[in-house]
């Protein structure tokens, strides 16, 4: 999809966010357990809870969150938690269990949860891994949104009309629709782009090299990388050079596809391979954080991440003081930013926890549609609504950085989704992580990886087939 803005900062925040919208097909990677038709399963666990809920009155909403240390999501989780609970003191409270780690973990529990029925009441991250989300849905393991969507004014008001189309899948919502989004671009330090005498972001892939070049050669690493966790700096920026064909729009916007042997996604891996030559010596191998502090740490020039990173700019525990205003967000090159908008999975509502807790939960969901954490969001995260323009009061909190990602998505030339709420978990989990070091080393050619991904991917779709 092609998407042109060409508007101020104040008008973006009021812009008419527009997507291409196509409901995922269900499947079954992996193991569930069903319960009956109209009964929801309760483990030990769920069951206590609920005794102690009805002793105390107050029900409680049991949620699991990722403390993700360098970066927004923190800070707006802690705010979730603190005025939902302050809105609905002596009738609700969220409790959260707070996970360390990578996304991954997250989800990693979350399958094990499920498997033993015990989901918490919200389940999340449903956007990062839509197998694990079909799956849910098959087995009909969360709550039917769609009745309390249709009678909620507020929430049918700010909701994105192509997130709402995408969440609704036969006549039911699974998963809420999303009222905002963010655009992925590309962090750079100024500082050291005009000492090797870079003088502004690159825009296209040869001022790009050209560039990197340059900043190696003034002894800056141009570049924070990673393999692990299905290799996300890196990918983020390669799979941004689909939007420079029809051929990679096309295979970008396709759901769980099976051929990855094809000209677009072979130049694709060869950009990968490339980008490596320019990054630090533990970025084999290395996971995200390293990467993330890396460039925090001034030890690289660029690093691939959403708007969330700005919060970690200014952050004593992962920069130094006046880091941030050495810092630029950019647009990759050919004018490319990634984004899903509304073409995603969001949160669910599990059917484990008792009724008047899943109550609860969806009262967080229509809480997290309103005005005020939008609002908040949108300062913190850099995910903008279109039905909640900011005010200038929450404008003037807007760090530089933020400043300058705003006006960005003003100028989009173009966007394409994340590859993450596209490919298959076996070719993102498995094949991607372990794959990409033999590649990068050159033991392994990008047609031979290709042909890893597609093997991986078909075999994903046999067995969501065969159930």
């Amino acid at each position: 999809m092609k998407k042109l803005l060409s508007l101020g900062l104040t008008a973006l925040l009021a812009v008419s966010l527009a997507a291409c919208s196509s409901n995922a097909g269900t499947g079954a990677g992996e193991s569930a357990n069903e319960p009956a038709a109209g009964e929801a399963a309760q483990s030990p666990a769920t069951a206590e809870a609920a005794d102690s809920t009805a002793a105390g009155g107050v029900v409680e909403i049991p949620m699991l969150m990722r403390n993700a240390g360098n970066d927004a999501s923190t800070a707006v989780q802690e705010f979730l938690v603190e005025n939902f609970n302050k809105k609905f003191d002596g009738q609700y409270k969220i409790v959260v269990e707070w996970l360390p780690g990578v996304a991954e973990d997250i989800r990693a529990k979350l399958k094990m949860l499920n498997a033993s029925s015990d989901l918490p009441a919200i389940v999340s991250d449903l956007g990062a891994e839509p197998a694990f989300a079909d799956l849910l849905f098959k087995n009909n393991r969360l709550v039917d949104l769609k009745p309390y969507f249709d009678t909620d004014p507020e929430w049918q008001r700010v909701a994105i009309p192509e997130s709402v189309t995408y969440n609704t899948i036969d006549g039911k919502m699974y998963s809420a629709p999303y009222a905002s989004s963010d655009y992925i671009g590309i962090f750079y330090n100024k500082e050291q782009f005009q000492a090797a005498g870079v003088e502004a972001f690159p825009e296209t892939w040869d001022d790009f090299w050209a560039a990197c070049d340059k900043l190696k050669a003034a002894g800056y690493t141009p570049l924070s990388l990673h393999t692990t966790e299905t290799g996300w700096c890196p990918m983020l920026l390669a799979t941004s050079s689909f939007a420079g064909s029809d051929e990679g729009t096309s295979f970008i916007r396709a759901m769980y596809p099976t051929e990855y042997n094809q000209p677009a996604v072979l130049e694709m891996l060869e950009i990968v391979k490339r980008l490596f030559e320019y990054s630090t010596p533990d970025a084999v191998g290395g996971n995200y954080a390293l990467a993330a502090n890396n460039f925090c740490s001034e030890k690289t020039a660029m690093i691939p991440n959403g708007p969330w990173m700005i919060a970690s700019l200014s952050d004593p525990q992962f920069a130094s003081d006046g880091f941030e205003d050495k810092v630029g967000y950019a647009m990759y090159p050919g004018g490319t930013m990634i984004s899903n908008l509304g073409d995603s999975y969001n949160e669910g509502v599990s059917v484990d926890q008792p009724e008047e807790v899943q109550q609860g939960a969806i009262e967080v969901l229509k809480f997290k549609a309103s005005e005020e954490y939008i609002r908040f969001q949108g300062v913190q995260q850099g995910m903008f609504c279109t039905a909640v323009p900011l005010t200038e009061e929450d404008m003037a909190g807007f760090t530089p950085v933020m400043k300058e990602y705003a006006a960005l998505v003003g100028d989009i030339q173009r966007t394409i989704p994340s590859y993450q709420g596209k490919w298959d978990p076996l070719t993102q989990n498995e094949v991607i992580p372990t794959e990409l070091i033999p590649f990068i080393g050159g033991t392994i050619t990008a047609e031979e990886l290709a042909d890893k991904m597609s093997e991986a991917a078909q075999k994903y779709e046999a067995d969501s087939q065969n159930g």
